[in-house]
């Protein structure tokens, strides 16, 4: 049976999942670097081993991510559909839970450089996903 999940999920799936992979790097690899020069952290303080660590932490993650999102468009397309409609929607979820959490203390004085990044990379995430979703309802509907 013909898979009815246009191919174009996939090789965003794999386009994305290399994107993830880059940032992963980004966030372990070149740790240092791109907490300073990126995200305009302030190193200098007691938590900066804090702030590292945590940065790193989510550069593990995309690691696993990206793997994630390679090999589903590769070998399981239904399912790499499903991750492209669920990471930014939990991401959202999460960046709602954190700006909850750091209501009571003061702002970030971080750049967070990578954010203009994140609202496209994101934004193909849901593009992809929707157009998708369209395309499998329109081959669904096709006598």
């Amino acid at each position: 049976m013909k898979n009815p999940i246009p191919k174009f999920v996939s090789a965003m799936a794999v386009l994305l999942g290399g994107i993830d992979l880059f940032r992963g790097f980004m966030h372990t690899v070149i740790l240092p670097y791109s907490a300073t020069h990126i995200a305009c952290l302030d190193l200098s303080g007691p938590t900066a081993s804090d702030l590292l660590r945590l940065l790193g932490l989510f550069g593990i993650s995309n690691f696993i991510t990206g793997a994630t999102l390679i090999l589903t468009g590769l070998y399981a397309r239904p399912i790499a559909l499903a991750l492209l409609g669920l990471i930014p929607a939990f991401y959202g979820l999460g960046l709602l839970a954190i700006h909850v959490a750091m209501n009571p203390y003061p702002p970030s004085t971080a750049q967070w450089g990578g954010r203009p990044f994140m609202v496209v990379n994101l934004s193909l995430y849901v593009l992809t996903f929707l157009a998708g979703l369209l395309a499998l309802r329109q081959r669904k509907t096709k006598p």
